[in-house]
């Protein structure tokens, strides 16, 4: 399948097919929606290439009911994913709060993702309504000048920080977001700390995929990539149980951890054999203009829902087809003894050379230092899988987990059944699940409304 260009929306590449997915099919978790390139910043590492309001950005753009066609089409596969309404700016789309009210009442967890130079008290007030859950922030540096430079606008970083305040005060839960490079290589630990400061429940540390204007933006080379990964396993353990710390986009921190802290909780399998990088396996883009992707990173395409429903590009197109084959990856990371719980950054391997299944360029390890065989560890839930219950559900705490979205179900099982065991409880109701969300840095709800 090829991506479209403009053609009209049709009924039936919007509408709902009502056919349920194959059984073994792999399912989504995670969307990543840019619903519009508008943007008031110009950042240096912008994939998307993200720009300030213009006509011209607004050509191409899915209208608001082609909008509400794909939630119903996303739903078909999961009425239970997370969807991160980004850009651009999201902000900046004028119906982005109709597309989330839609999508929440549809049962579809929603979550936004923002610069946060433009956030009020009464945006807070309509994200609340419409049923968004949480808030991601990017954050670059903790000295405003470097930032509002890699941001290109002077200003950001004081609004955004303002922004984060705003969230704070109204409980509405956000992360930060911070992309790793030159500019604040040094500080990845005083940015963390001041992340958590700001009240933030997640900080993300992205490694950068060369593409989009994120091409000329000067990166880390292998060496500090390992080492700013090598920090990030201190930064976890010095957060734990305040604040969680991700690697995104460095599917190797797997091999590290293995390497490293075998009994770090941060270890994770994926289910279907598909660990590290989840492009294409749990996880997928949606363009503007409606094209679909196995990465927002990636700019590749499956498909576009003008023309095909989203089931049919999760399941048949050639490129998801091919990317969750990881005995077809090349070079280094297909003879790499990690392949199925590493895999290497797909889109990074695409920015190099061309090729979705390529080695990733990044990565420093050289295959064998551990065998031959492929190595499998499960510690833990599967990535969306529940986790095996040897406790009692009440009938109204299974209900209730199961509106929590899928991607994190399965971690919220083995926590909430681990807290009950140390308790000597044989049974979980919605009163014992109350008491640990309080304890947890990142809040489970009761689900959509």
């Amino acid at each position: 399948m090829t991506a479209s260009s403009g053609s009209k929306p049709t009924t039936a590449a919007l509408s709902v097919a009502g056919e349920a997915p194959r059984s073994g099919l792999v399912q989504t978790h995670v969307i990543s929606w840019n619903l519009t390139r508008r943007c008031n910043l110009q950042c240096e590492h912008c994939y998307i290439e993200g720009a300030p309001l213009k006509k011209s950005l607004l050509k191409g753009e899915l209208s608001t009911e082609a909008c509400f066609a794909v939630v119903d089409q996303i739903c078909e596969i999961n009425p239970n994913a997370l969807v991160i309404m980004t850009g651009g700016e999201p902000l900046l789309r004028p119906d982005v709060f109709e597309i989330a009210d839609y999508a929440s009442r549809k049962g579809l967890w929603c979550v936004m993702g923002t610069n946060g130079v433009l956030i009020s008290e009464r945006l807070v007030v309509r994200m609340k309504e419409a049923g968004i859950k949480g808030v991601g922030l990017s954050l670059d540096a903790l000295d405003e000048e470097v930032h509002d430079r890699f941001r290109r606008v002077r200003g950001a970083w004081r609004n955004t920080v303002e922004g984060s305040r705003i969230l704070a005060e109204h409980d509405m839960p956000f992360i930060v977001q911070t992309t790793v490079g030159t500019h604040n290589r040094s500080e990845v630990a005083d940015i963390a700390a001041f992340a958590h400061r700001l009240g933030a429940r997640v900080f993300n540390l992205y490694f950068l995929v060369p593409t989009g204007r994120g091409t000329w933006v000067t990166d880390i080379g292998q060496d500090e990539y390992e080492a700013v990964l090598q920090e990030l396993m201190d930064i976890q353990k010095s957060f734990d149980g305040k604040m969680l710390i991700n690697a995104k986009c460095a599917p190797h921190y797997q091999r590290l951890l293995y390497e490293k802290d075998p009994e770090s909780p941060f270890l994770k399998a994926f289910s279907a054999g598909a660990g590290g990088c989840p492009a294409g396996t749990h996880y997928c883009g949606i363009r503007p203009d409606g094209n679909v992707t196995p990465c927002p990173y990636l700019p590749s395409y499956a498909g576009n829902l003008r023309e095909t429903t989203f089931k049919q590009i999760w399941e048949e197109s050639d490129l998801f087809r091919t990317i969750r084959a990881r005995n077809q990856m090349a070079d280094r990371c297909g003879a790499c003894e990690f392949s199925r719980v590493c895999g290497g950054c797909r889109a990074r391997a695409f920015a190099e050379s061309g090729n979705v299944m390529g080695q990733d360029p990044l990565c420093e390890y050289q295959p064998g230092r551990h065998g031959t065989e492929p190595i499998q560890f499960r510690s833990g839930s599967a990535y969306g899988e529940d986790a095996v219950r040897e406790v009692r559900w009440h009938p109204a705490a299974r209900a209730r987990l199961d509106r929590i979205p899928s991607f994190v179900r399965g971690m919220v099982v083995k926590r909430v059944e681990a807290y009950a065991a140390d308790r000597g409880l044989d049974e979980i109701d919605e009163a014992l699940m109350d008491e640990i969300r309080a304890r947890m840095p990142v809040r489970f709800g009761k689900g959509p409304r």
